[in-house]
């Protein structure tokens, strides 16, 4: 496997004619079976991804694609060899954080592949890492908290030069001993401080933090597999100044539909939280959604901050867009999402349970994952959406899963 981008793998494909590419990742390892977060387009222009597996013999994959010439370079092929752990028996099996950048560096975190009992067991840790696009080298910042993964929130204060992870056990032992934790590592030092317990018993997961331009940590918890005491739909921050946190109960918003139509169901306004979201360039307020596994709200918002919380004012309705989940991004003026056609199917399929049906089933022809997005510009009608076509690549196969 390789170890460092000294060894880097590249391709170039034909057709680039097509509307929609794909290059198959299969060919390259077959261990590889999926992505969920972990991916980015860096200030360089090119594109940084993961390919992740559920693997006992295989870690997760490093790759770059350049979208103006269509060349995809795989960086590392296996992050267990990355963070020197070949020889363990549990692998460094995804990069399932988002990627965030500081200075022209990629920062991201590893988490374990295989869920079975000896998997977690042996499993040594998540690492932070490090990553220089200008000469390919990786700085391993090493493992956060022993035996603990990263699930799978990372961020980053580009003033304080400060990254954040959320780091969780999966051990049951760890479980009734301790919980989730909020973790700063310094970027010029490495120094790694526990900033404190988070949730205690329980499983847990943060999808996603907004570092704000005054350096406080926002996030909330995903509730779609997991209970918390009193969150409903709480909205979290650590104030870095002050080294505290604070919770706002039950302050995100409840959900609508595409037509406006109030979300009734009790379960799924127990679930609201950030899906995904999207820092405006100056930090100052990000964009959020909470459809598919959180809440089921069809809405994308601005959190600003600066506003009331408590009241309400924080949070700005900005478009109707439908169900929604990781497979969104902004784009130069325009948020772009991957939706069903059908936006009933939208609202009630997940596409990687989906993946795993029969593709001739009559049931499931139809099913197309398609392209869209609204145009975030001022005084332009955000409720607009252009539908850009199903995502189906040169040789005519739909897309099953996109996360």
């Amino acid at each position: 496997p390789t170890r460092r981008s000294s060894d880097l793998k590249e391709t170039t494909p034909e057709g680039k004619d097509a509307k929609v590419y794909s290059i198959s990742m299969n060919k390259i390892c077959k261990e590889w079976d999926g992505q969920w977060q972990g991916m980015t387009v860096a200030s360089d222009g090119n594109c940084y991804f993961a390919s992740s597996t559920h693997s006992k013999g295989h870690g997760a994959g490093f790759h770059k694609f350049d979208p103006a010439t269509w060349k995809h370079t795989m960086i590392a092929e296996d992050m267990t060899y990355v963070c020197e752990e070949q020889d363990t028996p549990s692998q460094q099996g995804k990069i399932h954080s988002p990627i965030v950048e500081c200075d022209g560096w990629l920062y991201f975190t590893t988490h374990l592949s295989n869920y079975w009992p000896e998997g977690i067991a042996n499993y040594t840790g998540a690492h932070v890492f490090g990553y220089n696009p200008s000469d390919g080298t990786f700085r391993d910042f090493g493992i956060v908290k022993p035996r603990y993964s990263i699930y799978s929130a990372i961020g980053v204060d580009p003033q304080r030069k400060k990254l954040y992870v959320f780091v969780v056990p999966f051990l049951d032992e760890l479980y009734e001993q301790d919980g989730c934790h909020l973790y700063s590592i310094d970027i010029t030092s490495g120094e790694k401080e526990d900033l404190g317990l988070v949730v205690k018993g329980r499983k847990g997961a943060a999808f996603w933090f907004f570092v704000d331009n005054k350096g406080d940590v926002w996030f909330s918890l995903w509730k779609k597999h997991y209970e918390y005491d009193n969150d409903r739909g709480n909205l979290y921050v650590y104030r870095a100044e002050e080294k505290k946190f604070e919770t706002f109960v039950d302050v995100l918003p409840k959900g609508k539909l595409i037509d406006g139509t109030p979300v009734t169901d009790e379960a799924l306004l127990g679930q609201r939280c950030w899906t995904w979201l999207s820092p405006l360039s100056d930090r100052s307020k990000c964009y959020f959604t909470m459809g598919c596994l959180g809440g089921g709200d069809e809405r994308l918002w601005l959190f600003d901050p600066s506003k009331d919380i408590s009241s309400g004012e924080a949070f700005e309705e900005v478009a109707y867009v439908g169900s929604t989940y990781f497979e969104s991004a902004i784009g130069g003026n325009r948020f772009y999402f991957i939706q069903y056609e059908d936006l009933q199917d939208a609202r009630t399929l997940f596409s990687e349970d989906e993946r795993e049906v029969d593709p001739s089933a009559p049931e499931y022809i139809d099913r197309k994952l398609h392209l869209r997005s609204i145009d975030l510009s001022e005084g332009a009608d955000h409720n607009a959406i252009t539908d850009h076509g199903p995502v189906i690549d040169q040789d005519g196969r739909a897309a099953r899963m996109i996360m």
